[in-house]
C-alpha cells in the first residue's frame, strides 16, 4: 500500500480519506520512481559515452591496417639479399614514417632525460632513434609470405586508441603485437608498440636509463648512432 503515515495528522487523514491519501502517496512514489529511473538512465548513458569503448573496425584500425599491409607487401616482395644490402626500401620507409610518431616515441623512451637535450640534440636523437626503430620494426614484420596478420579489436578513449593484432605463422605460432596510437589532425599515429606484451618504449627507457646512469645523455646518443649501420 502507498500510504504515508509518518505524522499523527497524516495517519488521521489516512483513516478519514484512505482512498485519497493512498492516491496522493502513490503519485508521490510514482514521481520518485520516475526520477530514479531517469537518473539511472542518465548515469548509464554517461558511462557509455565516457568509458573506453571496444570497436571492431574504426578509423584508427583502418589507417593502421592500410599501412601495415602495404609495408608487409613491400618487404615480402623485396629479395632478402637486397634488404640486407640496402635496408628498407624507400616506399616502405615512407609508409612507416607517415603512420608512426617517432618524435613522441623518442620523448617517451628518454623520459625526463629528454629535457636535458637542446633542440638540436633532440632532433639528432629523434633521427638516430627513428633509424634504429625502423630497422627493428622491419625485422619484426619481415614476413615469409605465409604469415598472416589479424586485426583483433580496437579500444578507443578520446584521442587515444589501442589496436590489438596477432601475427600467425605457418607452424601455428602466434605473436601478439598491440599498437598504442593518438590522433593528430585526423591521422592516428603510433607512439608505442607492444610485442608479445612487452612495450618497446618501456624497454628502451630501461636501457637508456642504465646507460645514462653510468655515463651521460650525450654518450647514449653516440651509442644509438653507432648501432645504426649504414644503409640499414
Amino acid at each position: 500500500m502507498c500510504i504515508d503515515e509518518k505524522t499523527p495528522e497524516r495517519r488521521h487523514m489516512a483513516r478519514l480519506f484512505p482512498s485519497v491519501t493512498m492516491v496522493r502517496a502513490c503519485h508521490r512514489q510514482g514521481r520518485l520512481l520516475k526520477i530514479f529511473r531517469f537518473a539511472l538512465g542518465m548515469a548509464t548513458f554517461a558511462f557509455l559515452i565516457l568509458a573506453p569503448s571496444p570497436l571492431t573496425a574504426s578509423e584508427a584500425t583502418n589507417q593502421l591496417s592500410t599501412t601495415i599491409e602495404g609495408f608487409v607487401t613491400i618487404i615480402t616482395n623485396t629479395p632478402v639479399a637486397e634488404l640486407q644490402a640496402k635496408g628498407l626500401p624507400e616506399s616502405a620507409r615512407k609508409l612507416i614514417l607517415a603512420r608512426f610518431d617517432f618524435s613522441e616515441m623518442t620523448k617517451r623512451s628518454l623520459g625526463p632525460h629528454w629535457k636535458l637535450l637542446d633542440p638540436a640534440e633532440q632532433r639528432e636523437f629523434v633521427d638516430a632513434f627513428t633509424h634504429r626503430l625502423l630497422v627493428a620494426y622491419g625485422k619484426t614484420l619481415r614476413a615469409t609470405g605465409d604469415e598472416k596478420i589479424q586485426f583483433l579489436r580496437e579500444v578507443r578513449d578520446g584521442d587515444e586508441a589501442s589496436v590489438e593484432t596477432k601475427v600467425l605463422s605457418p607452424n601455428g605460432d602466434e605473436t601478439p603485437i598491440d599498437y598504442r596510437l593518438h590522433e593528430l589532425n585526423g591521422q592516428w599515429k603510433v607512439y608505442d608498440v607492444l610485442i608479445d606484451n612487452v612495450s618497446v618504449v618501456n624497454n628502451y627507457r630501461a636501457q637508456f636509463d642504465r646507460v645514462i646512469a653510468k655515463s651521460s645523455v650525450e654518450e647514449l646518443l653516440q651509442r644509438v648512432k653507432d648501432h645504426n649501420p649504414p644503409g640499414s
